[in-house]
């Protein structure tokens, strides 16, 4: 949810935006609810953007095709969370724990094939591992930090090896 302010300030637009990272949809209320308070005219967008979801706690809203990021967990499982960046072919975002472990498979697969390994230099490999580092800090406690994890222990062992 935001509400856009004109130049002026005078005029200002309740919009119902998705919070799932690149989705374009909003929803605008109609011009004759402009009257309402900021908080009012949440509560009214809210009430009135038929099929969206939104998370009172998080603060965040979800169109139709992103609802199912909002589900309440069931039986003590986290709700799916979106990649932030990785979409499938129809645009929308992948369940995080499922692409995480879909990662570690290709790892696993990729370990076991023939293929012809490819060639970064010390340097280069020196800062995928630090990119990696951060990245196992954002997604700390999750499966796509333990495979940054994985893989910059991983990357600093061969560098240390090479010296």
């Amino acid at each position: 949810m935001s509400i856009h302010l004109s130049k002026g300030g005078a005029l200002r637009r309740v919009v119902l935006s998705c919070d799932v990272a690149g989705c374009p949809i909003q929803v605008e209320p109609p011009a004759t609810e402009a009257w309402r308070n900021d908080t009012d005219a949440r509560a009214w967008a809210r009430e009135h953007a038929v099929g969206w979801r939104s998370d009172p706690i998080r603060q965040t809203d979800y169109c139709p095709a992103h609802a199912q990021f909002r589900e309440a967990p069931a039986g003590g499982d986290a709700p799916p969370r979106p990649t932030a960046t990785v979409r499938d072919r129809s645009g929308n975002p992948l369940n995080r724990d499922e692409y995480a472990e879909a990662l570690g498979k290709r790892l696993v697969d990729g370990d076991r094939s023939a293929g012809r390994p490819v060639t970064l230099t010390a340097a280069q490999a020196a800062v995928v591992a630090r990119l990696l580092d951060e990245l196992a800090g954002v997604y700390r406690g999750e499966s796509l930090g333990t495979i940054a994890h994985e893989l910059s222990t991983l990357l600093d062992r061969k560098l240390r090896d090479q010296e």
